[in-house]
């Protein structure tokens, strides 16, 4: 796992949950399209960005490494949006709390990580992973039908924004503490040892 790429698109996406909490305040669904336009080809750029790095870096001697497919999946990707901008309007919360559902399972994975560490605060990471989580699917099971849910909805946005957030700047402070060799924690229970002593 590339861990500065995967931070990078966690806070990218937390910026988007807060600013997209706050449009569904301000300014009527139909009007969503404009944004969704635009993100779509945001998104867009970004993957082609992606595939262009990827040209760039020797990535290619990595066995799991999958930076250019991703690249192409993001631009197709914002491409749909793009184009048929009204299809993720009419269906925007299904649409985000499964992205919500997506990227807080990637942070469980970071909470696992931190398990197998012997972190101390791993059970924190893991409630701030698992319960947007379950929220999310409790959301994309459940229509919005009613304020309550919208404002649920709201809510979700920016607390998994604050658990990205702390998530990211936690696990980069535990990859400083224990060291990294490509991708790997290297003797990190022997510095935890160390430390503690």
């Amino acid at each position: 796992m590339n861990i500065k790429l995967e931070n990078w698109k966690l806070l990218v996406l937390s910026v988007f949950y807060v600013v997209f909490a706050i449009l569904t305040y301000t300014i009527p669904q139909e009007k969503f399209i404009h944004f969704f336009f635009i993100l779509g080809i945001v998104i867009c750029f970004v993957g082609f960005l992606q595939i262009v790095a990827y040209f760039f870096k020797k990535d290619y001697l990595k066995p799991n490494e999958f930076s250019f497919a991703f690249g192409v999946l993001s631009m197709i990707a914002g491409l749909i949006i793009s184009c048929k901008p009204e299809l993720i309007v009419s269906n925007y919360p299904i649409v985000i709390s499964c992205l919500v559902v997506l990227d807080s399972t990637l942070r469980l994975q970071y909470s696992m990580n931190l398990v197998r560490m012997q972190d101390r605060y791993a059970i924190l990471n893991i409630v701030l992973a698992a319960l947007p989580l379950v929220f999310g699917m409790y959301l994309v099971l459940v229509p919005l039908e009613s304020v309550f849910l919208h404002n649920c909805f709201s809510f979700l946005l920016i607390f998994d924004a604050i658990a990205n957030f702390y998530t990211v700047l936690y696990y980069k402070k535990i990859v400083k503490r224990y060291g990294m060799h490509q991708g790997d924690m290297i003797d990190f229970k022997k510095n935890k040892e160390i430390e503690e002593k």
